[in-house]
């Protein structure tokens, strides 16, 4: 799920995350192998990152407690939102004493995958805003 963690690698350097999820807030997944595309983008960076990698995924339920765990720090995620396919999710919080809040979402099927996710932070009066997208494909069995 590296690839898929992207924006919370890329938050996580500012921010830690834990979560307050459920484990009945999350979505049947079709754990194997799986092509990850994703992007994020801030204003002050000059060129989005762009990743593609392939992985083995063996999880097979996605929630927004995964992801808050698999980046390792103090966020919490709230009003998480799961309805067929699609999870949604709000974030908070604090970084060296400012608020950064957010949200996700993300829509799985068999074979495929997409989410985004966009996190605003205000510091030393300037606001940041990074946004993150993903898809995916997946391959076939893990090998």
């Amino acid at each position: 799920m590296k690839a898929l963690l992207l924006p919370l690698y890329i938050a996580s350097a500012l921010i830690p995350f834990t979560s307050q999820a459920h484990a009945a807030e999350s979505l049947p997944f079709n754990a194997g192998k799986w092509e990850i595309t994703s992007k994020a983008s801030m204003p002050m960076m000059p060129q989005p990152i762009v990743s593609k990698d392939i992985e083995c995924i063996r999880e097979k339920t996605i929630s927004a407690e995964h992801f808050a765990k698999q980046s390792g720090g103090t966020c919490k995620a709230d009003s998480v939102r799961v309805s067929g396919k699609n999870i949604k999710w709000d974030m908070s919080c604090s970084v060296e004493g400012n608020l950064m809040v957010g949200h996700g979402s993300m829509k799985v099927n068999n074979a495929s995958m997409k989410g985004n996710m966009t996190m605003t932070m205000s510091m030393q009066g300037m606001k940041m805003e990074m946004k993150t997208s993903w898809s995916g494909k997946r391959l076939g069995e893990c090998n």
